[in-house]
């Protein structure tokens, strides 16, 4: 047992010395990457640990090798994609070589670093492939976009908005796609309306204040969340009579004044488990221990020492305290025009309490190093339960909104 407890204790200790060495994590990286074949991020992640650390042979080897594989995959995509007919190939053209361009920076980054090791390896120029490509690209993407552009649902008008702005990334301010691109996702656009929750009103009231605030800048793109209250703020803007308009069974109407195209309801559950104390009694501890020393001298005249051992003994009384929370919040969504479910589903939370502490009699040194760090804590009130609730509560507004942007992303 002695025998691999050392052994492993050596590959433990070299393993983790890889970790103090700079460029170590990035040359693993670059290893990993060689290994599932992508050349490209093996090269790249290869060229970040030599600029850490220049002296690693095994990571210039790695880019070299890296390299010069991606540039040959590279040249074969680009006679498979050239000979595709569509416009389609456009696009795919200029991200290899837009992956080239890149690879070509970062040999040229590096450069001083491989040339002193005698690598053949040369930079080149892919700008004019690029200046030929972007236009193409953005082009394709553009007429795409007026494609999907005569369509009127939203679906069609979402698929556009991203087509407009694909064409931005090969040409900015291509022809007229910023504006094409407001358009059609102003007409993509989908209004949301949360209906008050059902359940405890301190807790639902705080999750649906945090929903919108919550929401990514991603969602917000094609995601228009709104409350009742603001809803009745705009029904005021547009000076109409609330009166007998913002009940339950109306809500339908309301949704179309607001131009609200989906709405969300949903019913939040609680449960609670109160605290509850454990105790395990009268634990036996026992350890030999020193209680004295003696000083004496040997037959060659050396002071030596001497010790008294006896057994000690204490008893422990051991104790955990928890309490638990849990929130269950069904919800729905559903269209204002057809009345119809569109997506449903359950989010779930919890807050815990756990505490555990000790106390003892006898004598300290015979307990065990668990139990004399338990015996430094005390006992402590655990949360209320409307504390553990609002804590559970605090994770809800996250998940939920979660959820809801997974519904609408695709």
């Amino acid at each position: 047992m002695k025998k691999y407890f050392l052994l492993f204790l050596t590959i433990t200790v070299f393993s983790s010395c890889g970790l103090f060495i700079k460029g170590f994590n990035e040359y693993k990286s670059a290893k990993n990457y060689h290994k599932q074949r992508n050349f490209y991020k093996a090269a790249i992640y290869s060229s970040k640990s030599l600029k850490q650390n220049a002296n690693n042979k095994k990571a210039l080897y790695l880019f070299e090798k890296s390299y010069e594989s991606a540039l040959e995959l590279n040249k074969t995509k680009i006679k498979n994609f050239e000979k595709i007919e569509s416009d389609s190939k456009w696009p795919k053209l200029y991200y290899v070589y837009d992956e080239l361009k890149n690879l070509s920076e970062e040999l040229e980054s590096i450069q001083s670093i491989t040339m002193s090791y005698g690598l053949n390896l040369l930079p080149q120029d892919y700008s004019e492939e690029l200046n030929r490509l972007g236009p193409l690209a953005a082009e394709y993407h553009y007429k795409r976009g007026l494609e999907y552009r005569k369509k009127r649902d939203k679906q069609s008008q979402k698929n556009a908005a991203n087509e407009f702005m694909s064409a931005q990334e090969f040409v900015s301010s291509y022809k007229n796609s910023k504006q094409m691109y407001e358009e059609a996702r102003a007409a993509a656009l989908i209004t949301l309306l949360i209906r008050p929750f059902e359940g405890k009103q301190n807790l639902v009231n705080y999750i649906r204040d945090q929903l919108m605030m919550v929401q990514s800048k991603k969602s917000k793109e094609f995601l228009k969340i709104i409350t009742r209250d603001q809803m009745v703020s705009i029904l005021e803007e547009q000076r109409l009579q609330l009166s007998g308009m913002v009940n339950d069974n109306q809500i339908g109407e309301i949704g179309e004044l607001s131009a609200a195209n989906h709405i969300l309801s949903a019913s939040l559950v609680t449960t609670h488990r109160p605290p509850e104390k454990i105790v395990t009694k009268d634990i036996v501890q026992e350890k030999n221990v020193v209680v004295s020393k003696t000083k004496y001298l040997d037959d060659n005249g050396e002071e030596k020492t001497s010790e008294l051992k006896e057994n000690v003994y204490a008893t422990v009384n051991y104790f955990k305290k928890s309490a638990e929370s849990n929130l269950s919040l069904t919800y729905q969504i559903t269209d204002v025009n057809s009345g119809q479910l569109i997506y449903s589903n359950t989010v779930k939370t919890n807050s815990k309490f756990f505490h555990e502490w000790a106390t003892y009699k006898g004598d300290k040194r015979a307990l065990s190093s668990k139990y004399k760090n338990l015996c430094r804590y005390k006992e402590e009130f655990a949360p209320s339960k409307s504390e553990l609730h609002m804590l559970a509560a605090q994770k809800l507004p996250k998940k939920l909104m979660k959820k809801i942007s997974e519904h609408y992303s695709n």
